[in-house]
């Protein structure tokens, strides 16, 4: 009987403990601290604002947060007479960039997937994700490099690549490109 009563205690203790292990691997994505998972913005427009409840507020994985209106600024990409509208989201990279516009850029395509346009300074990258996973219209910073990304294709996740925001509209301008352009992008009015 002793030995029955054990037995069950232990297995119950085993489902509870990998109940937890499980609530937490979720909560939590490995390397990040609570202050990166609260602070670090968007990655992935289609996932919805955090969810209030109460007075607790549930804050999703860092590659799942919704940035705010409040903390996007709008920029500009102009290429020749075309207007294509960017939002930039609150991240230290993409403020940095905001900060040094106008800036005049010559793109170039990239493997059939992206066209990118190189700096000559480099942006701050240490509060940000190691990796990103772009869909079309994502504009990004690939660190290594230094450069500008326009993703006109979806792609993998690569190592190194930052989100700094999305082409709101104007994606058609970046298809039409077939050679190396040059754009001025700035701050919308």
């Amino acid at each position: 009987m002793k030995k029955c009563f054990v037995f069950i205690v232990s297995v119950v203790l085993c489902f509870g403990f990998a109940a937890c292990a499980d609530r937490r691997r979720i909560s939590f994505e490995p390397g990040q601290s609570d202050l990166q998972e609260q602070n670090t913005m968007p990655q992935n427009s289609e996932i919805s604002q955090q969810q209030t409840t109460g007075s607790q507020t549930e804050t999703p994985a860092a590659s799942d947060v919704e940035t705010s209106t409040a903390a996007e600024q709008k920029a500009v990409l102009i290429v020749g007479e075309q207007k294509m509208e960017i939002t930039l989201y609150n991240t230290p990279a993409a403020n940095a960039l905001y900060e040094r516009l106008p800036l005049t850029l010559t793109f170039e395509d990239f493997n059939g997937i992206e066209k990118i346009a190189y700096l000559d300074d480099a942006l701050p990258t240490e509060e940000e994700e190691d990796a990103y996973t772009p869909s079309t219209g994502d504009f990004c910073l690939y660190a290594p490099w230094g450069n500008l990304s326009i993703f006109y294709q979806d792609f993998r996740q690569s190592s190194g690549l930052i989100s700094l925001g999305h082409i709101d509209s104007g994606m058609d301008v970046i298809r039409m490109q077939s050679d190396s352009f040059v754009a001025t992008l700035e701050r919308a009015d």
